[in-house]
């Protein structure tokens, strides 16, 4: 909203040291100029504009009023004919020798304070920058490394295929195990924020299959045919047995009443094999022992 000039026009007229109408048009004039050379947007330079062009209409239309009313002045040369130039000279009138430097100090407090008052009103306003605090940083939770004995032993596989614990963060209970089969990994869930992660191959049953499954049964088996609880040896020659239980490994997971399972398997692991999932045989031992019958299992 653009300033009202007419106070600060009317003190900064008076103080004049002659109320002229030259004098007052150059105040005109400055007033203008410091509007013009505020750096204000269009819009609000035309509205400061209007308003001191109202303010000087109002301020020459009350002196016009007052000369209207008021008697008409004695003219200098009248009073100098009244006391006398020498009277003058002499400090008959002692006020005289002084207000030429009164009026001088007027003007310049005059202009100090019209050229104050416009800076304030048409200095650009800015609005204070709302503060937005950040959003507080979330820390990941440490995960403890992994000791040479739960990582897979082959020592000529890549470490990126080792079995190997690492951060996780899912949605899922402590104990599901994830399947991602664009990766090429089985997740099981651990407490803070932590997954053990095995490599993976996708066979042919599971190459559509997706969803929320469980473990319906763990089986442990001969490399030869079905063993025994205390059954410890495998048979001598797992090769030349042609058995599934022998391409399968010795371990397995069966996933609900689907047929499907979670096989270990001797190396290389490969996609497009018999079977559903297939794990090494060495990451298959260290997985049995941790999951048990009703185990969530999610496919993606």
């Amino acid at each position: 909203m653009a300033k009202d000039y007419y106070p600060v026009l009317v003190r900064a007229a008076a103080a004049l040291e002659r109320n002229t109408d030259a004098a007052r048009r150059a105040l005109y004039d400055r007033a203008r100029l410091t509007i013009m050379d505020a750096g204000l947007p269009p819009t609000e330079t035309n509205g400061e504009r209007a308003a001191l062009e109202d303010a000087i209409y109002r301020v020459e239309m009350e002196i016009r009023d007052k000369s209207a009313r008021s008697p008409s002045l004695p003219r200098r040369s009248d009073a100098l004919a009244t006391h006398g130039p020498g009277a003058a000279r002499a400090g008959a009138l002692p006020w005289a020798r002084h207000a030429k430097a009164l009026r001088l100090v007027a003007l310049a407090g005059a202009a100090v304070l019209i050229i104050a008052a416009l800076g304030y009103a048409v200095w650009p306003r800015r609005s204070a920058p709302v503060h937005q605090p950040g959003r507080a940083g979330v820390s990941a939770p440490m995960v403890q490394p992994t000791r040479s004995s739960e990582g897979s032993a082959d020592p000529s596989r890549a470490y990126i295929l080792r079995r190997q614990l690492v951060y996780y963060r899912t949605v899922h209970p402590v104990g599901t195990l994830i399947v991602t089969k664009s990766q090429h990994y089985m997740y099981m869930v651990r407490p803070n924020t932590a997954a053990m992660r095995y490599t993976i191959g996708i066979g042919r049953q599971c190459v559509n299959a997706a969803g929320l499954l469980s473990v319906s049964a763990k089986r442990e088996s001969l490399e030869g045919g079905s063993r025994s609880a205390n059954a410890t040896q495998p048979a001598a020659n797992p090769a030349k047995d042609s058995r599934a239980d022998a391409r399968s490994g010795i371990r397995s997971l069966a996933l609900g009443d689907t047929g499907l399972r979670i096989d270990g398997a001797y190396p290389p692991i490969k996609d497009g094999g018999e079977g559903c999932i297939a794990m090494l045989n060495e990451d298959m031992i260290e997985l049995y022992d941790r999951v048990g019958v009703g185990t969530r299992v999610v496919i993606n």
